[in-house]
Formats: C-alpha cells, structure tokens, sequence
C-alpha cells in the first residue's frame, strides 16, 4: 500500500509543537477523520475538506467522516445500548471497512475534564486506538483538542480547563514524537479569538466552532500541516509586458484594452462566512496590480462580469479581490463536499438504526436493504466534486470607466 504522505524526520517549530513535515495526496487516497463534536460538526461546513481536495486538484481523493459527538479515544459514545467495548468495537469495524490510506486523530478535549488524574487513563486508551488503526497500515496525524474561548460570565472561566486541555495536548505531541506520526497543535494555532488583535468569536459557546471558526481552523490546519501559504499575485504593465506571477498562470496577453487569460493553480480560499465580520487572511488575499495605466478610472471583468473599480493609481498599487468566477467555484466545491458528507451521514448513521440493524429489527429491518441505495448518490456527488476542484480558465480584462459607467 503506498503512503501518500511524504515525511522527513519529524521537525517540530519551536514554541507550536506543530508538524513541519511536507504533507502531500496522493491517487487513491482514502482520508479518514475520526473524532470527537470537532471532527462530526465539521461535515456540516466543508472548511477543512475543501481545502485538502482544493489544493491537490490532480488527485482523486476520499474522504470519509466518522466523526462521533461526545466520543473519546475509547469509542464510548457509539456504544449505543451496549458497551464501552462495543463502541470501541463500533468504531474499529468502521474504520478497517473504509481502508483509509490517512487518518486524521482528534480526541483529548471530553477526556481533558478528568484533569491530571486521568490522564494516564487517556494515554492507554490512546496507544490502543493508534495500535488498532495501525491494522490499516494508514499514514496517522495526530490533532490537538481546541482552546477553551473565554466569551465573558456568566459562561465559565475557561482558564483551569485550558490548562488540562493543554497537558493533554503535550501528551498527545510526546505521543506523536514516538509514533513518528505529525501532530497539529491546534491549541495554539487557532488560539483564542475572543483575545486576538481583532477579536472575532470562534465558538458559539466557548467549545463549539461556529461556520468562522471552521473557516479558520481550516487555515490553522494547513499551517499545522506544513502547506504552503496561498499566496496568488499577478503584477504586469499596462501594455502587457514583464508579468510577475504568484499561483496563477497567463496567457493570451492583449492591450487596448488590457486583456488576458488566467489559470490559476488552485482554488482559491472559500470566502469568509457571511455571519462574520472578520477581515481576509492577508497570506490568503488574491491581489491584481497594473502599472502604467492612463489617468482615469478602470474596471476589472472577468469573463465579461464587473467584479472591481478602482483608479490608475489603485491599480498600480494593487487592488485585492474577493469576488469572481473563482471564489463562486470553490463555493460549489465546498457545497458538494457538504451534501456528500449528509449524504454518507445517512448511509452510515441512519437515524432508525436499531430498527434497522439492532434489536428492533424485527419490526422494520427488511428496510435495511434500502442503505446501500445511499452509494450512487454519493458516487455521483464525488464525480461532481472531482470536476470541480479544478479550476478553470478565465478572461481578466480593464476597462475604462467612462462617464461614470463601465
């Protein structure tokens, strides 16, 4: 089985206890996210799917999300009417039945409020789960639980929980540094947003992220990850001459007016969501700058729609985008990863299960054979998903502005 993860020695940066390696997809790659309330509400956004499928457009990837409110590294909370072991055993089954190529790990946080007495409890609990998903021979990284947000009283004070959520999340690097696996520190990375420079809420309770707080820790994840920035810069005379390029490619270059064709390497960063205030990450802004132009104003088309104005002088200095056929296409994107993930939710969780599957199957269980029907739906979305995550080609043209009009 190839590993589609390619690792160096394992370098943490100082200070994040983050992986450092080179994270990479491959072809037929099954990515498996197993986890606590973090990894099930995840599906309900696409933040952090949308950014592994977004960056390695040429790979056909899987993805499968069998995330679990409330679990811990003992399986406890798909025990349903059974057992601790039967969760545990709930669990394995899944996971071993998708043979996942990568697994992305993330407990600590319910386990975290049993303090420094449970920890050694943890960490056996642990070592047992990883020693089972090694059975897939899967390549395994390692999450961080989140920081506790400080959102004010009459919420609690999440100070003493922060300091056994962080014990927890050094148990979990100290356990990665001996597996030789990479760990994301989300502790850190996302931090408290409630504290930063401009703060912004990340949580609707102080635990839970909200849609922003998704849409940023997707960016905490490929930092953790060790992505490279998406960066994306076009800079090029008004007559054409001497692009300089960042992320994008150029072609059929036309002055009067300036015209050109643009291919970018990936999708850009889905826009922030529009619950929230919170300003563009600047390693993640799209910006266009043209020198030399006439004085006057210019607006920027692309494929024939207005999406920016700004003067010769605005233009020279370089005008951010947040608008246009890109940002709409990786929306799609994100949009279908969602309804693909409600849909395998359905195939794998049905809501009458003990019906279905359990000890009332007596009652509707011939209707079990209706899950399996689930499995052309998402075939079909995860074609559509894999059209998508490429993108296209597209005319950027200037224009003069011309008696107020374009």
């Amino acid at each position: 089985m190839k590993h589609s993860l390619i690792l160096g020695i394992c370098l943490l940066i100082p200070g994040l206890g983050q992986a450092a390696e080179t994270f990479a997809l491959a072809d037929g790659d099954r990515v498996v996210l197993l986890g606590n309330t973090l990894i099930e509400r995840e599906q309900r956004y696409g933040y952090w799917e949308t950014l592994l499928t977004s960056r390695f457009p040429d790979k056909n990837v899987v993805f499968r999300n069998l995330g679990w409110s409330g679990d811990t590294v003992f399986g406890e909370a798909r025990a349903g009417f059974g057992t601790q072991l039967d969760g545990f055993k709930h669990l394995k089954e899944h996971v071993l039945s998708l043979k996942p190529t990568i697994i992305l790990v993330g407990y600590g946080v319910n386990e975290s409020f049993q303090g420094q007495p449970g920890l050694p409890r943890f960490l056996a609990g642990l070592q047992v789960l990883l020693d089972t998903l090694g059975q897939t021979k899967a390549r395994i990284v390692l999450l961080s639980p989140l920081r506790h947000e400080d959102l004010g009283r009459p919420l609690p004070d999440p100070a003493e929980a922060n300091k056994n959520l962080r014990l927890y999340a050094d148990a979990l690097r100290t356990v990665a540094e001996k597996r030789h696996c990479p760990f994301v520190d989300l502790y850190d990375l996302l931090g408290d947003g409630s504290k930063q420079y401009h703060p912004v809420r990340l949580t609707d309770n102080g635990i839970h992220l909200t849609a922003y707080g998704y849409w940023r820790s997707a960016a905490a994840l490929a930092q953790g990850l060790g992505l490279p920035a998406q960066r994306w810069r076009v800079e090029l005379l008004a007559t054409g001459k001497n692009p300089m390029l960042q992320g994008t490619k150029l072609s059929e270059i036309q002055t009067m007016p300036l015209r050109f064709r643009i291919t970018d390497d990936t999708l850009p960063t889905p826009p922030i969501p529009q619950t929230s205030s919170a300003m563009r990450l600047t390693d993640q802004e799209r910006v266009l700058s043209v020198r030399g132009l006439p004085e006057g104003k210019y607006a920027l088309r692309i494929d024939g729609k207005s999406v920016q104005s700004g003067t010769a002088a605005e233009w020279a200095a370089g005008i951010t985008l947040e608008r246009g056929p890109e940002f709409e296409q990786v929306e799609r994107l994100r949009d279908k990863i969602i309804e693909k993930n409600r849909q395998y939710f359905h195939r794998w969780r049905p809501q009458n299960e003990t019906y279905l599957f359990g000890f009332r199957k007596h009652e509707q269980g011939q209707n079990a054979r209706e899950i399996p029907q689930f499995d052309p739906l998402i075939a079909q979305l995860e074609t559509d998903i894999a059209k998508l995550r490429t993108p296209g080609t597209h005319t950027y043209e200037l224009v003069a502005e011309i008696g107020g009009e374009k």
